[in-house]
């Protein structure tokens, strides 16, 4: 698969991104500056809502809540390049092409329990690979 067909599949799964906004009112947090990384902001109540429509663009958790993440954490190159992961956050994920995965990720906010973040982002092994995708997915996340 030519990069091209892979940039339109990273963006027809984009689409969830006015989805959650629209249909779930989460904010997008404008502290994020990565050009690869959405990240918003929903009530944690809405979360068991939302998982639905996130499943119909990347599937069934890679790490649902309530599973430790402990070994996932030392061994696994994915969850390490998301910055590791906790047992009360969700992690879903997409391989695009080899080395190439965008994921879901719902992470609970300990200093305050009724928001919750929502990052949809792009890990890229290679950053040369990066480079073109930060390139041709330019206001994309």
């Amino acid at each position: 698969m030519e990069i091209t067909d892979k940039v339109n599949e990273i963006k027809k799964n984009l689409k969830i991104l006015s989805k959650l906004e629209k249909e779930f009112a989460v904010k997008p947090n404008t502290d994020n500056d990565n050009p690869l990384l959405y990240c918003g902001v929903a009530k944690s109540n809405i979360i068991s809502s939302l998982t639905p429509l996130v499943e119909e663009y990347f599937g069934k958790p890679y790490k649902p809540a309530g599973e430790s993440a402990f070994l996932k954490n030392i061994f696994d190159s994915f969850i390490r390049a998301v910055g590791g992961i906790h047992t009360d956050q969700t992690l879903f994920k997409k391989d695009i092409d080899n080395g190439v995965i965008l994921y879901c990720a719902f992470w609970p906010w300990g200093s305050e329990p009724v928001k919750t973040s929502v990052r949809i982002g792009l890990v890229c092994y290679d950053s040369n690979v990066e480079e073109e995708y930060r390139k041709s997915l330019k206001g994309y996340f």
